[in-house]
């Protein structure tokens, strides 16, 4: 994703869709699921004891791409980024929001300036880096939050992915290593997986979806969204699936379905999504 936000890796310097540069094992699809946090959350995460660059929240839970909505405090425009200081009433944290060169999307542009403005609650979806000994979020999406119902939301969401974290992995627990590894985050089915794979129907299960349907539609938008600031038009994707034997409410709620669980993410509107990569 170029332009405002970037879609930067880990080091925050090199692009990283669709794979790991650094010649790194790809991460299973759980710990890829978007997680809302505050930021609290981010500044008592634990990083890995073995002197890897991974941080886990203290119940367990890998911190990949998060999402947070805060206040903006500050915020200073570069050349190459945005660097924006937020707090959400449990912390104080920094936001680095990458400037490609050549961004001309209209949209993207007047949402950067409009998240730039003090006192503006913002949602920001992107990956907690730790430089220096300082924690800051590099951002794959910014934009202002549509209205003070969002904030409450985010609160919810956040108990309800915690609640759903121990109930996965008590469920992990009563299965055995081998099974509960078969579990998606995007499938929370109460029963165990059966001879070795995931709950989600046929192999698309790995991807997080949990049934041919949700596959489909993740594949369309990470096809549909590659290259494309504003990322997936639901539209598209309706007309990309419907072909399929799939009906257009189907295919919305779907969508509603994997944005609820963290596997996408809206970007300039409701009507464009990204995938939590």
């Amino acid at each position: 994703m170029s332009g405002f936000g970037g879609g930067f890796d880990a080091s925050g310097d090199t692009p990283s869709r669709g794979g790991s540069s650094d010649g790194k094992p790809r991460r299973n699809y759980d710990e890829q699921t978007l997680i809302p946090v505050t930021i609290k959350m981010i500044q008592t995460a634990m990083m890995d004891p073995t002197g890897g660059s991974d941080i886990s929240l203290k119940d367990g839970r890998a911190l990949h791409m998060v999402k947070l909505v805060a206040a903006v405090r500050t915020a200073e425009d570069r050349s190459t980024n945005m660097m924006i200081d937020v707090e959400d009433g449990t912390g104080l944290t920094q936001v680095k929001v990458w400037v490609n060169e050549g961004d001309d999307c209209s949209e993207v542009q007047k949402m950067r300036t409009a998240c730039a403005v003090d006192g503006t609650y913002i949602r920001i979806v992107g990956q907690v880096k730790e430089f220096d000994g300082a924690r800051q979020i590099i951002a794959n999406d910014v934009r202002p939050v549509s209205s003070g119902n969002e904030l409450t939301y985010h609160l919810l969401e956040v108990a309800h992915s915690y609640e759903k974290g121990l109930k996965m992995r008590e469920q992990q627990q009563q299965v055995g290593f081998g099974g509960g590894m078969g579990i998606g985050i995007g499938n929370m089915a109460s029963a165990p997986p059966q001879n070795g794979m995931g709950v989600g129907q046929g192999q698309g299960g790995g991807m997080g979806g949990g049934s041919a349907l949700n596959d489909a539609v993740i594949l369309a938008i990470k096809s549909l969204g590659a290259g494309n600031d504003a990322g997936a038009n639901v539209n598209d994707v309706i007309n990309q699936i419907s072909s399929q034997g799939h009906s257009a409410d189907g295919i919305k709620q779907a969508i509603n379905h994997l944005s609820n669980e963290g596997h996408i993410y809206s970007t300039i509107d409701e009507n464009h999504f990204m995938y939590a990569e």
